[in-house]
């Protein structure tokens, strides 16, 4: 179309549509709760990697009886995790393993193919078998009824061990099962397929596929565009999940919730009729999950992991092709097309009229074998949950938060791994001090320790204290700022222990339960607020609502000011029948500070995560003046912690560049100041009497 004018030459110039529209589209911030705890927790199934989870995202990852407390993976960590989860409060999980777990079930099918002399019966006119009147097969005449063909069974076996499963992919052929006893030879077995679940546990073992090749006969006809245009034989693979090893096994639909799927086994092969790619190792995982397209909702497939033989599927089909096409019968898909030994169907062992071949039959015996078809079930195998003791969850814990020490370590990735805040749910000795690691690196996050270990019996008052020295001291390795000199605040140590209410947990838990409750209700929204009226320093929200039989409600006046000057937190009776929390103060040694409040610490923890994300937002920008960037800074900043903290402190970003800064023509400097309340804890009162005729009324 000519679109430049040379000369007066009579036209209309159609240029086409500018579309004047659109609008660039503002990137929010993804919404996250202040209060984001991190657990470790036993699972049925579910990644190993941190995850965010809630509600019903949280036992689709993790499955519901992960959750059940009366079930073998709960422990005192589920205990504390159903309580936030309770309140609505999102949550990042990271699933504890036992070593002994072995790998996650997978299997191996294998097609067992032993080269021998084949009868060859006569054919009807559909292709079908001719018999006699007693239903006897009839062989051809001549050459003895035979030809060369081809004996085969498929076989599912699995790799046991974790060390055979490191070799997942990497399956040989070896010799298999089946002897020609004329000719003493030996079958060869070849890898064909191999799956893995995508995580470990015994839940594996409940997972399965079903693989058949259609016909014209079946249910749902062979796509004819696809033998005659593509030159491939489709088969079909669906998933089947059962409760239980007792259950029958269900249909587990795919993500556009279809029963099954239609696969090839030839590379880049498309379907004419829909333009989808069908070859199997490209598309079987992902037609039942999303793992990488943030926009829809994260679905974790049964299966993670395929492996598909190519070589070994080429050289049978082309071994299987050349007999049939020599020896086989008329009508039986084959034309002689170049490239059409795809055509064969090594599933079923027929044609498209399900017809069987000539040169290819399927036989019966030994271990593992199985007849593919739209109703056999096959299951991974050799999945195991190991041993799951509240001893080995601990030293697994204690070797995961060894590595928040390390700066280097991607758990110091802020951007993924959002939590903000650790509970000690009553943990041995030492993973408590492992858990004081929680703040070593990130400046973004609080540890509530506890003094309670949920498997030894609850400590005195006077024990509790001598714990608490030993956790604050531990605590104090990682000091808030070795550039301003500002002492360990991000921390803090709960006394006391007693009995969930309306739980059923039998053991008594930390009484720091009723924090992390009351934390979720107060500063876990979704959208990042804490909520007014939920506030619990001070009564009622003081009060304890959720643990009650605490080994310790006595307090004397000499053991607040011992349990004070080490960072202790305690209860004490707020009437005849109710117990309160009197302060929540962190490890922080200056009582003139607003760094001692509960509040205050996390408020700053959060302003840290949001500086990292302010950080993410303007890192690379080369098109603005300095002046413009400490501009936009501070008022992107000033969104950002807008109406955040239930109006309990003024917060002011004041970026500028320093002289070292200007120097260098990359970096600027943004202090947020944040001020806040000191926390209320001391009342002095005295009464003063008079006669009640001094009194002067108006």
């Amino acid at each position: 179309m000519q679109a430049t004018i040379i000369n007066a030459a009579p036209m209309a110039i159609l240029r086409g549509t500018q579309d004047l529209s659109t609008r660039v589209l503002q990137r929010v911030p993804e919404d996250l709760p202040q209060h984001l705890p991190k657990f470790f927790i036993y699972a049925k199934k579910g990644p190993t990697k941190p995850m965010l989870v809630v509600g019903d995202s949280r036992t689709q990852m993790y499955d519901a009886d992960s959750f059940d407390l009366r079930k073998k993976w709960a422990n005192h960590a589920t205990v504390f995790s159903n309580a936030v989860n309770a309140e609505g409060n999102s949550q990042m999980i990271e699933r504890i393993v036992p070593a002994d777990a072995g790998p996650a079930a997978n299997l191996l099918l294998s097609l067992d193919v032993l080269a021998t002399s084949i009868p060859v019966y006569q054919r009807n006119s559909d292709g079908s078998i001719k018999v006699d009147t007693n239903g006897v097969k009839l062989l051809v005449a001549g050459a003895g009824g035979s030809a060369p063909g081809y004996k085969v069974k498929w076989v599912v076996s699995t790799l046991a061990t974790d060390a055979l499963a490191e070799n997942f992919g990497s399956a040989t052929i070896v010799p298999g099962d089946q002897t020609d006893t004329d000719t003493a030879t030996q079958s060869d077995r070849y890898p064909i397929l191999q799956l893995k679940v995508s995580s470990q546990g015994a839940h594996g073992n409940d997972a399965g596929i079903r693989v058949w090749a259609p016909t014209n006969n079946t249910s749902s006809d062979v796509s004819n565009s696809l033998l005659t245009k593509e030159l491939v034989y489709p088969f079909r693979v669906a998933v089947i999940r059962r409760p239980d090893v007792m259950s029958t096994p269900k249909i587990v639909e795919t993500q556009f919730s279809e029963q099954y799927i239609t696969v090839a086994a030839k590379p880049g092969t498309i379907d004419p009729v829909s333009d989808k790619p069908i070859y199997i190792a490209d598309t079987l995982l992902d037609s039942f999950q999303n793992v990488t397209d943030p926009r829809f909702p994260a679905v974790v497939g049964d299966f993670g992991q395929l492996a598909f033989y190519q070589d070994n599927f080429d050289l049978l089909t082309q071994l299987f092709y050349t007999a049939e096409f020599a020896n086989g019968y008329e009508e039986n898909d084959f034309t002689g097309a170049a490239d059409e030994q795809y055509l064969f169907n090594m599933i079923g062992g027929t044609s498209s009229n399900s017809a069987p071949y000539n040169t290819f039959q399927f036989v019966t015996g030994g271990t593992g074998t199985v007849r593919l078809s739209e109703f056999s079930n096959i299951f991974a195998l050799s999945g195991s949950d190991g041993t799951m003791t509240d001893a080995s969850f601990a030293t697994s814990v204690a070797a995961r938060m060894a590595d928040y020490a390390d700066s280097n370590n991607e758990l110091s990735d802020t951007a993924i791994n959002v939590e903000s805040i650790l509970y000690d749910s009553g943990f041995p000795l030492a993973t408590k001090y492992a858990l004081c690691n929680f703040i070593a690196a990130r400046k973004d996050t609080f540890v509530v320790l506890s003094t309670h270990d949920v498997n030894q019996p609850d400590l005195t008052a006077s024990e509790e204290y001598s714990l608490a020295i030993a956790l604050r001291t531990r605590l104090q390795l990682f000091p808030e700022s070795d550039y301003f000199g500002t002492p360990v605040m991000r921390g803090m140590i709960v006394g006391r222990s007693g009995k969930l209410s309306n739980s059923q947990f039998t053991k008594r838990v930390p009484a720091s339960i009723e924090i992390a409750i009351k934390s979720a209700r107060y500063m876990g929204a979704g959208d990042g607020k804490w909520k007014n009226g939920k506030a619990f320093d001070g009564a009622p929200g003081s009060i304890l609502d959720y643990v009650s039989d605490l080994n310790v409600t006595f307090i004397s006046a000499t053991a607040r000011n011992r349990n004070w000057d080490v960072g202790l937190n305690w209860v004490q009776a707020y009437d005849r029948r109710s117990l309160f929390f009197p302060a929540l103060k962190t490890v922080y040694n200056d009582d003139t500070s607003v760094l001692n409040s509960y509040f205050t610490a996390l408020a700053i923890g959060q302003i840290n995560k949001v500086m990292e994300g302010i950080w993410r937002t303007f890192s690379g920008r080369s098109d603005l003046t300095n002046a413009q960037l400490v501009e936009r800074v501070n008022t992107e900043t000033t969104k950002r912690l807008l109406n955040r903290f239930d109006g309990r402190f003024v917060i002011v970003p004041e970026a500028y560049f320093t002289d070292s800064d200007l120097q260098r023509g990359y970096s600027w400097t943004v202090p947020v100041k944040i001020y806040a309340p000191n926390m209320m804890t001391v009342m002095t009162t005295s009464v003063h009497a008079f006669r009640i005729g001094d009194l002067v009324t108006a």
